[in-house]
């Protein structure tokens, strides 16, 4: 018979890695989370009205974050930011979560998102390249709970309206 010494060590390597590969786990079903906006709607301007943003998990196990962003950029000028509060997402679900838009100045923001608005619909401002936006996407999650994981993806203006506004695989 083992004596205790061996029992608790092996418990203990048993709790360890369960700990590891379910954090790890997360990680992974973090980077198969969808988002799109409501109604597949988006248009620059409606970031700073809109307060929800829908998630897809299309994953087989459940997934958590701390924070999803959008941060639009006008050639190297930040915008702003629409930021997420934290959820959990159960697996092969989707969901709503609310959001809020900052930025350092909404009046500019706004008369900026506007022309950019009607850039991407095809009227031509000459003032404003559709060319020179960009969006910066975040996923803040977390691996033991305690050491942020960040997933980011770099987007033009058009290609983001189009990833935002697809259907999400818990829609079709």
């Amino acid at each position: 018979m083992a004596d205790k010494h061996t029992i608790v060590v092996i418990a203990s390597i048993i709790v360890i890695v369960g700990s590891l590969g379910y954090s790890s786990l997360n990680a992974i079903s973090a980077q198969s989370l969808e988002f799109s906006w409501p109604g597949n709607s988006f248009n620059f301007l409606s970031v700073m009205t809109d307060k929800t943003v829908n998630i897809c998990n299309n994953s087989d196990l459940p997934a958590t974050f701390s924070k999803y962003s959008f941060t639009i950029f006008y050639s190297d000028d930040n915008l702003g930011t629409f930021s997420t509060s934290p959820t959990g997402v159960p697996a092969n679900t989707n969901g709503v979560v609310s959001g809020n838009f900052e930025s350092k100045d909404d009046r500019m923001s706004s008369l900026f998102f506007s022309f950019l608005d009607t850039e991407t619909g095809g009227t031509d401002v000459t003032r404003i390249d559709a060319n020179k936006i960009k969006v910066i996407t975040q996923l803040e999650t977390t691996i033991l709970w305690i050491v942020p994981y960040t997933i980011t993806h770099e987007y033009s203006g058009t290609e983001f309206i189009d990833v935002i506004n697809k259907k999400t695989s818990c829609e079709v």
